[in-house]
């Protein structure tokens, strides 16, 4: 004998995500008072030349906020074909620039330098800067990320990048 079964789904709002405002919801991820310092390789279109460089996933709050600059910068080689979920205007990188900024130029004129983008050599002087300014370097959060099966770095799948090494996780 074979029974057959009728079932009903029914669908229940969450009353937790309900906006009833006409005002447009604000993400609670949106509050970057947390950052990840990367070293991340680049190409330098401007010098034809592969760089490492500190990046950061977001722009930071804060006086740090003035050092980073965004920018798009080309694949790394012609192999390099984007994931399905690339977004063009995902390509966006956080890049930290050397002092003073203003010297040095924003965006795309940072690049006519190699010594104008903060890198490998200069994370003790980074990490200096940020504690002086009251950024705090959480470094439980950090090594938890870092052992952990969770890769925080590496390629991203939303843009064009090397393997990022996660340096630190930031906040202010």
């Amino acid at each position: 004998m074979k029974l057959k079964m009728n079932m009903t789904f029914q669908h229940k709002p969450n009353k937790y995500i309900v906006n009833t405002s006409p005002e447009p919801m604000e993400s609670p991820f949106s509050q970057n008072s947390t950052f990840v310092l990367y070293l991340e390789p680049i190409y330098n279109s401007f010098l034809q030349t592969y760089q490492n460089i500190i990046t950061l996933n977001v722009m930071p709050q804060g006086p740090l906020h003035h050092m980073v600059t965004p920018c798009q910068f080309p694949k790394l080689s012609s192999f390099q074909e984007p994931n399905v979920t690339f977004d063009p205007m995902m390509n966006c990188v956080y890049v930290l620039l050397r002092f003073p900024v203003s010297q040095v130029g924003s965006g795309y004129g940072a690049f006519k330098h190699s010594s104008n983008l903060m890198g490998a050599d200069d994370i003790p002087s980074v990490f200096s800067y940020l504690q002086s300014q009251g950024y705090k370097v959480d470094t439980s959060l950090t090594t938890m990320l870092q052992d952990g099966r969770v890769v925080i770095g590496g390629v991203s799948d939303k843009r064009y990048s090397g393997n990022r090494k996660m340096i630190a996780m930031v906040s202010y």
